[in-house]
């Protein structure tokens, strides 16, 4: 623990030259200087908070008169190991998105590079971020904020844990904020669009975009589905392996049965709903989309955007929120949303609730019960 004492020595440090702290120009952090072994050593403490600078210096110098100070800490890691551990300790086995963190963390690896994560602060973030905002991509677009967000918030999580595995003391991402006004992709096909689609695409991928625009579910979830998790006697397909790692059923359509069925032929409970001719997992569509995307007439389309598509023809035939959540597997409601303003008559059965009231019709409380609440706000003179 700090005294007063102790804590006024180290602030007579003599910044450069004599031990203690001192700050270094272009930089937010504490950095401590000290003798070991008969060699002066100057070293950042990772933190722009002066009282945990002087903590960390404590300690360093405890250790040293212990014997048991060691010079090359996690500290010293550098931004590419940090990125390398996060994904291997962290995004391997806890995120279904490992693939994507791995493309983020190849481009902050090329930015940061071998920087030590404890010299990393909050402007050299910043800085990162106005150098990231003036990218342009190779469509020859400029960089969305919504994809700079991304990989912001993949690097407060990833410090948050080298804070948690006490490899740094503080995040430096911790204050940069995400940037306003990110735009969401929004792009839905109408039904015309749906069926040229379909007719355009290969015989392998027909089922899958039935599938997709049936149920909603993403290209992950459908390239991993087994014959078990499809029920045809109930209706359903059990979705075990989802982003959020939580396990749900959604409806399976008449018409989606009947696209199914034919791939069923000689299929076990254990092999993969949509497969190759000799039965091995599909692992990407991109090409066979793309090419059924261009045949269709169709342009701007992701195959993500099936999703959107039938999250809105959920919600435009009256599917409720709550239940539109469940099919999609959003873990907020939030998510769910932004498809509500689809669902038809929502203000009208709101604004035909007041209407029955005022012209003296029946309501959910019944009249006794308005009245006495009524009467018990004005008496007490609360209105909330």
């Amino acid at each position: 623990m700090l005294t007063n004492g102790t804590i006024k020595a180290l602030k007579e440090g003599v910044e450069g030259g004599a031990m203690g702290l001192f700050k270094r120009k272009n930089s937010e952090c504490w950095h401590m200087c000290f003798f070991l072994e008969g060699r002066k050593v100057r070293k950042s403490t990772g933190t722009s908070n002066k009282r945990a600078a002087l903590k960390i210096y404590d300690t360093a110098r405890f250790r040293i008169a212990q014997g048991t100070y060691d010079e090359k800490t996690k500290r010293d890691m550098s931004f590419i190991e940090l990125v390398e551990q996060f994904l291997e300790k962290h995004s391997l086995v806890e995120k279904a998105s490992y693939k994507r963190d791995k493309v983020i963390g190849t481009a902050l690896k090329a930015y940061f590079g071998k920087k030590a994560i404890c010299g990393i602060t909050s402007l050299d973030i910043k800085e990162w971020r106005k150098w990231r905002m003036a990218h342009i991509t190779r469509t020859g677009n400029r960089i969305t904020k919504a994809a700079v967000n991304r990989e912001l918030a993949f690097m407060k999580t990833m410090f948050n844990l080298a804070v948690e595995w006490s490899w740094i003391t503080v995040n430096p991402a911790q204050s940069v904020k995400l940037l306003k006004g990110e735009t969401r992709r929004f792009r839905i096909l109408s039904r015309e669009e749906i069926t040229g689609l379909i007719d355009a695409a290969t015989e392998y991928l027909k089922p899958i975009l039935i599938a997709a625009i049936s149920t909603g579910m993403r290209k992950s979830e459908l390239l991993v589905l087994k014959w078990g998790n499809v029920d045809f006697a109930r209706g359903f397909i059990r979705i075990e392996y989802s982003k959020n790692t939580e396990s749900r059923n959604v409806p399976m359509s008449d018409h989606l049965k009947q696209a199914l069925l034919p791939l069923r032929k000689g299929r076990g409970a254990d092999d993969f709903v949509f497969s190759r001719e000799d039965g091995s997992q599909i692992l990407c569509l991109k090409e066979a989309f793309n090419a059924g995307c261009r045949r269709a007439g169709i342009s701007d389309f992701r195959f993500h955007d099936l999703r959107h598509t039938a999250a809105s023809l959920f919600a435009a035939g009256g599917c409720d929120l709550i239940t539109l959540q469940n099919i999609l597997g959003h873990k907020s409601l939030s998510m769910t949303q932004r498809y509500a303003h689809l669902i038809p008559e929502r203000f009208e059965k709101s604004r035909q609730i007041m209407q029955d009231f005022w012209q003296g019709g029946a309501t959910p409380l019944g009249d006794t019960k308005v009245t006495q609440l009524v009467d018990e706000d004005v008496q007490g003179a609360v209105i909330h």
